[in-house]
């Protein structure tokens, strides 16, 4: 396991920065993603480059691959892949097509999953050098074979927003919350816009881009986030606000639609009023008792 660890995190450093490492082989690509149905089959493959002097062996191994905790498995429940050879021997300075094949198991539901086609060179034939170890990463959507045509599509996703600070006009923003769950299977990178308006639309909506930073949500997974709303006018005062919003999951074109209401501040106008009326009412008692007792304190 210890050598498992050390050699996916050599792996992705490769992948992650798509050069090779010094004095190393090299792959081309180095992600491949496809999309498959249960029961079809597809064929990729991945061009292995040495850069050496050197005829050189190669092991080839395929492996689970968990992106949220970037560990690898031997899970034979979990490896879509099929290498027909164990291991390829690649002459010096020359390159070599790697084949495989993309299966989706029985037992996999319709969801993203991912394996990685780990390449070590063995030297001498018996040590293996891990520090030259590459890998390609494969990422497979299994959908429904009705959905095939369309590619991945769900609608297992949830949204929901609400006013955490209404704030205070021309003073302190609006703040607003977004939460956007994953309860499908697959890996959603949402997307969208919010449109902030009032009733009358006697001002340009004001556009918040969801989700800028393009954060992953992996199955199960919450993306929570605020935002916050400067912009403020005469009219927000006594006209309520609308947010509309359409959200996308990142996968397919389907948009869930949203729709919350900022109400005005008619309420907070009325409380202020009343507050500075009972005000002026008690000073104008206070000033009436004061200049009573003035009267009464010159004629004693």
């Amino acid at each position: 396991m210890k050598l498992l660890k050390i050699l996916v995190t050599l792996t992705l450093i490769y992948t992650a920065s798509g050069i090779a490492l010094l004095h190393a082989s090299s792959i081309d690509p180095a992600i491949e993603r496809v999309t498959l149905s249960q029961g079809e089959r597809l064929y990729g493959n991945v061009i292995f480059t040495n850069t050496e002097n050197k005829d050189i062996e190669v092991l080839l191994t395929p492996y689970t691959y968990n992106p949220k905790t970037d560990e690898i498995t031997e899970n034979k429940r979990h490896i879509f892949l099929k290498v027909d050879t164990d291991s390829i021997r690649v002459k010096a300075k020359a390159s070599f097509n790697i084949k495989y094949e993309i299966y989706p198991l029985e037992n996999l539901a319709n969801g993203t999953y991912y394996n990685i086609l780990a390449m070590t060179p063995i030297v001498d034939t018996q040590n293996v050098e891990i520090n030259q170890s590459i890998s390609q990463l494969i990422i497979l959507d299994i959908v429904d074979p009705n959905d095939q045509v369309r590619g991945v599509t769900t609608t297992q996703y949830s949204i929901q927003i609400e006013v955490v600070k209404k704030g205070i006009p021309f003073l302190t923003p609006t703040t607003l919350n977004y939460k956007i769950k994953n309860n499908s299977n697959y890996l959603l990178i949402p997307q969208g816009r919010l449109d902030i308006f009032n009733e009358k639309n006697s001002y340009k909506p004001t556009y918040i881009y969801i989700n800028e930073d393009k954060e992953k949500i992996y199955p199960g997974e919450t993306l929570d986030k605020e935002v916050e709303v400067s912009q403020w006018y005469i009219q927000d005062l006594f006209v309520k606000r609308f947010l509309i919003g359409q959200i996308y999951n990142g996968v397919d074109n389907n948009a869930q639609e949203v729709e919350i209401e900022i109400s005005n501040y008619l309420v907070e106008l009325g409380v202020l009023l009343v507050i500075l009326l009972i005000g002026l009412l008690l000073g104008k008692s206070v000033k009436e008792d004061f200049n009573k007792k003035k009267v009464i304190s010159k004629k004693s």
